[in-house]
């Protein structure tokens, strides 16, 4: 229950309030009321006057010194071809140069020009100039440091260090403003970053990588031409001399290319009437025509979007994977055009973040903790499964070896996707925050071998992808509980609990030391909360051992059976809980937690949740979860669910582009919330679609082809012809 609500919320916060965009779970919220509190201490004076002379400024003096932008302050360190080609400039290129917007006391300090007015006109580029502005209030005693984005169309003849030089020489309307205004003013010029079209040459990266896409776009086409020659001109009616002809004369009804090989057995509607040859045995298929068919598109599409779940399934994990999964979406959906400040309301979404229904946004760290949740409890109970039909006995070299490929092939691809392919997917005025990924080219090896959480968040390639080298270092351990628990189940279940516990004190420890995120909570050490608590495994493991304790309730029960009082009081705790955990964190921007206060929320709620959504999990599959259990084992969600993991890692990638293809301030109203938001959770899918039917589905196939199941190894030949006939 505590899952519908939260989910329930978050939609209805989504798609029936005031909102906007944001950046990050909680983890990433450090820093986002530094602007609120500083221009909060402007008095009403000063901001009347700041006002007032941005007025003026742009009035009066804007298209005139931009006029004579190229006679002004010339320096002889200033290229000649930019001094000759800054001497006329088009109107059009004037134009084009990013002017102060309406909202500047609202922090609407991205002032990026038209992008594409610039670049059509050939010989011209645009350019971002990240400026600092020091602008002084409290009577002149402090200074408010305001950061401007500031686009600016260029000559292709004026290099980036021309056209930082002319910055400095040149009096910028939006600083004399600020001079006028106030009677002082301190420029800072920052980086000019000159955005190119395409943003990177075609390097060997690029051409390799293209190759490769290549030759799979192939494989899969030509594995799916084998495929339906199989199904067409080697299967068992044909070759063993049937056809199925209709009742009507002179019609043959034949098998569709998607139709299963026949296993016996005649449809009543038709006439079977055996065509004398003599009898043809099946080919065995050669490795090469198997290899292939591994990467058959139209198999792998028959996979995914199969939607049949097993009687022992567990039906309503697939929707609380799909909504975990939306939650993660909608919170980097909002959070991250904070950080690039790409709002025309900063000071709105500041105020929207202290709302109670925005909280359930901040909050999808949790979303993550559900996901280690349901990774625990599937390995449990499948391995547990497993090894009561085999006393015990598991290959474990190939257990590992099988995680190791489920999750590494996408992985890597996605690397490689980020390094070489995405620079050339989009432009815009920002687009050269975007093109360079450095700890991706220095410390790709990182994410490969699952260590990347052990460093720095500035050395993390993918950052977002911290949650898979958790993942992998809680699957290395997980072997030594699942012995215990299937040998000595009783101190299984105690090592168990003893390790909850300490992961618990361990991350309530290093809260009351470092604090949460600094500017949030009070006495905080900042920069400390990320590299320090929220992505290191010995903080997060707490959810994977309450899944692990799920799933062996669920091979130890598998029909549990509770009175109905139980239930009712089962389903009020976990929904009541669930919702104190997530909506309790409001009460921080009130009321300054002390260290100690934060030290027990944050090692407790993690637990705390993922008991929540255990409870959903064992009343859903013991029959008591009512019309939750429908919804969430509606199979829609199945073929939607096997996207989860590459909807993950892709998904990121999309969100920043919408933002850094994006030529104006996003406003932070329901309708553009809501577009960027369904456009972000489509398009993710889509993506994920793609490199689920190219790289996930047939590296799985290859695993099978290559280390074939001990139950293919005993079928002898006799038996692979008879199940085919």
């Amino acid at each position: 229950m505590a899952v519908v609500l939260s989910v329930l919320l978050l939609f209805c916060f989504c798609f029936g309030f005031h909102v906007d965009d944001v950046t990050g779970t909680s983890g990433h919220t450090a820093g986002v009321f530094s602007w609120y509190n500083k221009f909060s201490m402007m008095n009403i004076d000063e901001l009347n006057g700041l006002e007032t002379g941005i007025r003026n400024a742009i009035k009066d003096n804007l298209m005139s010194e931009l006029m004579s932008f190229p006679e002004t302050g010339i320096v002889s360190t200033v290229s000649p071809g930019c001094i000759k080609d800054t001497a006329n400039f088009p109107i059009q290129a004037l134009d084009a140069f990013g002017k102060p917007r309406s909202g500047i006391l609202r922090e609407n300090f991205a002032w990026l020009g038209n992008f594409h007015e610039c670049t059509s006109l050939g010989t011209y580029q645009h350019c971002v100039a990240d400026m600092q502005i020091n602008a002084p209030m409290n009577n002149g005693t402090t200074n408010l440091t305001v950061p401007i984005s500031w686009g600016i169309c260029m000559p292709k003849s004026c290099s980036e260090d021309d056209i930082e030089i002319l910055i400095k020489q040149v009096d910028v309307p939006f600083f004399h403003l600020i001079r006028k205004s106030t009677g002082r003013s301190d420029k800072t010029p920052g980086v000019v970053h000159c955005n190119q079209i395409p943003a990177k040459s075609y390097d060997a990266g690029f051409i390799c990588v293209v190759t490769l896409s290549s030759i799979l776009g192939f494989l899969m086409l030509l594995g799916a031409a084998v495929d339906v020659y199989i199904r067409w001109f080697e299967s068992p009616q044909n070759i063993n001399g049937y056809q199925t002809v209709d009742s009507s004369p002179g019609t043959v009804d034949t098998k569709s290319e998607r139709t299963p090989l026949l296993k016996g057995g005649t449809p009543n509607d038709s006439v079977h009437v055996e065509v004398q040859r003599h009898h043809q045995t099946p080919k065995k298929q050669g490795f090469l025509t198997r290899f292939l068919l591994c990467f058959a598109v139209n198999r792998s599409l028959d996979k995914l979007l199969n939607a049949k779940q097993g009687d022992k399934s567990v039906g309503c994990l697939n929707g609380i994977r799909v909504l975990s999964i939306s939650w993660v979406i909608l919170a980097h959906s909002l959070l991250y055009p904070l950080n690039e400040r790409m709002y025309d309301d900063t000071i709105e979404v500041y105020a929207m973040i202290r709302r109670l229904d925005f909280t359930v946004v901040l909050q999808a760290e949790y979303a993550v903790d559900t996901f280690f949740l349901l990774s625990g409890c599937l390995l449990t109970y499948l391995t547990l499964g497993k090894m009561a039909h085999t006393n015990g006995k598991l290959p474990w070299g190939l257990f590992y070896f099988h995680r190791f490929w489920r999750l590494t092939p996408v992985y890597a691809a996605m690397i490689l996707f980020i390094i070489f392919l995405d620079p050339y997917i989009g432009s815009g005025p920002l687009w050269y925050r975007y093109i360079d990924h450095p700890s991706c080219e220095k410390y790709w090896w990182r994410n490969l071998l699952y260590i990347s959480n052990f460093f720095p968040k500035s050395e993390m390639c993918m950052d977002w992808s911290w949650y898979l080298p958790n993942d992998m270092q809680f699957f290395i351990i997980s072997p030594f509980i699942l012995i215990l628990l299937h040998k000595v189940p009783k101190v299984g279940a105690g090592l168990l609990a003893t390790l909850t516990a300490i992961s618990i004190l361990i991350k309530a420890s290093l809260t009351a030391k470092y604090g949460m995120a600094s500017n949030i909570f009070g006495g905080g050490v900042a920069g400390a909360y990320w590299d320090k608590i929220y992505d290191k495994p010995w903080t997060r493991i707490s959810p994977y051992f309450v899944g692990m304790a799920v799933g062996f309730i669920m091979v130890r029960r598998p029909h549990l059976r509770m009175r109905p009082n139980v239930v009712l009081c089962g389903w009020v705790l976990a929904s009541a809980v669930g919702l104190v955990v997530i909506y309790v964190f409001n009460n921080a921007f009130y009321r300054d937690w002390s260290l100690a206060e934060q030290g027990i929320y944050n090692g407790l709620a993690s637990f705390t949740w993922a008991s929540c959504v255990g409870w959903v999990i064992l009343a859903c599959k013991n029959g008591y979860g009512g019309w939750i259990n429908t919804f969430l084992s509606w199979n829609f969600w199945v073929p939607v669910g096997r996207l989860t993991y590459t909807v993950y890692l892709v998904h990121p990638i999309i969100v920043r582009n919408i933002i850094f293809s994006n030529s104006n301030p996003f406003s932070f109203t329901m309708i553009p919330i809501s577009t960027r938001f369904t456009g972000g959770i489509v398009l993710s899918h889509m993506v994920a679609f793609v490199f689920a039917l190219a790289i996930e589905f047939p590296f799985a196939n290859l695993e099978k082809l290559l280390i074939p199941s001990n139950v293919e190894k005993k079928k002898s030949e006799k038996e692979r012809n008879k199940e085919q006939a």
